[in-house]
């Protein structure tokens, strides 16, 4: 896949580069000894990255070994990139990022995960030849809200007419309360039905990540945006409307008209990663409402004067809906608490191993002779 991307040359501009990012440059450059080559990171692999400098792209070293940046590198990263002592290519530094879709990484130890960066919005995708599952959605918007960028709700397959569970403006109807007054658009591939307007989200050299699973039509929408195709394509599974990870790496992608778009693969898990403000902002609703409550730990179940149980009973929200952002709540909470006891595990351990150093360096004290030695 790597080649696909290596054949483009979009210019720094067309890439987003702007006078923030050459402020910022300039002031590395000052201080370095070697030429620095400014660039976008269209792709990273493990221990490499595609960068994309305004001429050829340039696969560079981006291993936590061999590189000088901070941060672990991400596809829609702004860097300068300059010689290693092998030679080679490396990322020497990673430029302030304005915006990041972040998730948490699965596994048991809490740890984030960036999928894109410098995103100017988040296409939270759903193929409308499936069931919708509203709790993952409001799931996603959390984590699209959080990332700073602005989140669009994309609807594909409109065309499917034999195939939809349900007519889509049904659909975009339940959608309503989850939405929380984000622009959804509605497209097909096939007829160009919302294209038009999709197209717009990428005028000024803006850029866009696709979020969601496999099988709901990321790829094939990347095909017709680009005029051509970048991405590869296969079919869904017909048992299960399962898709089949056409796409494995995060890749931006720029548009011959301008603007990119970073195609991700299907993510089937978005854990939240410390999203207290996009967990309020997805849930404004509600969080708006709690603000009313007579009392401050108010549970929003039985109490006198519940703000929150007011808008429900205004029809402004739902009873599942409450239930889905108090559970969102409980699990960042107990993220938390994970991440506290991670710090002061932490700090035991280097306590530890600096008290242990600080007895090694300490002089042995002699045996003293007694009087019956001589």
């Amino acid at each position: 896949m790597i080649d696909d991307l290596a054949v483009l040359s979009p210019t720094l501009v067309s890439l987003g580069w702007d006078d923030r990012c050459e402020a910022w440059a300039d002031k590395i450059s000052e201080a370095s000894d070697s030429e620095l080559t400014r660039g976008r990171i269209a792709r990273v692999s493990r221990g490499f990255s595609l960068v994309f400098t305004g001429g050829d792209a340039v696969l560079v070293n981006s291993s936590s070994e061999r590189s000088d940046a901070s941060t672990a590198p991400a596809t829609g990263d702004y860097v300068l990139i300059g010689p290693d002592d092998e030679d080679a290519q490396i990322i020497t530094a990673i430029a302030p990022r304005r915006t990041a879709l972040i998730r948490r990484m699965p596994g048991r130890v809490p740890e984030p995960q960036i999928l894109a960066a410098n995103v100017d919005h988040v296409l939270v995708m759903h193929g409308l030849d499936r069931e919708l599952n509203m709790r993952r959605m409001e799931r996603q918007l959390v984590v699209a809200f959080d990332s700073g960028a602005t989140p669009v709700i994309v609807l594909t397959k409109s065309d499917y007419e034999d195939e939809l569970v349900e007519p889509f403006e049904q659909t975009i109807e339940r959608l309503g309360q989850a939405a929380n007054g984000v622009e959804i658009i509605t497209t097909s591939a096939k007829s160009g039905d919302g294209l038009d307007r999709l197209a717009e989200l990428f005028s000024g050299h803006r850029t866009s990540v696709m979020l969601g699973l496999s099988g709901i039509g990321k790829s094939t929408l990347v095909n017709v945006l680009s005029d051509g195709v970048v991405q590869l394509t296969n079919e869904v599974r017909v048992t299960d409307r399962r898709g089949r990870h056409t796409t494995v790496t995060r890749d931006l992608i720029p548009f011959p008209g301008g603007g990119m778009i970073i195609d991700t693969p299907g993510i089937r898990e978005i854990g939240l990663w410390q999203a207290h403000a996009g967990l309020e902002a997805a849930f404004s609703d509600l969080s708006g409402g709690a603000h009313h409550c007579r009392f401050a730990d108010c549970q929003h179940n039985k109490e006198p004067n519940c703000g929150v149980q007011e808008i429900i009973a205004a029809g402004q929200s739902t009873p599942e809906r409450l239930e889905h952002w108090m559970s969102l709540q409980a699990e960042l909470a107990e993220q938390d608490e994970q991440l506290e006891e991670f710090i002061r595990r932490n700090e035991s351990r280097l306590r530890a191993r600096a008290e242990d150093k600080q007895n090694k360096q300490r002089p042995k004290k002699t045996k003293r002779r007694g009087r019956n030695e001589f």
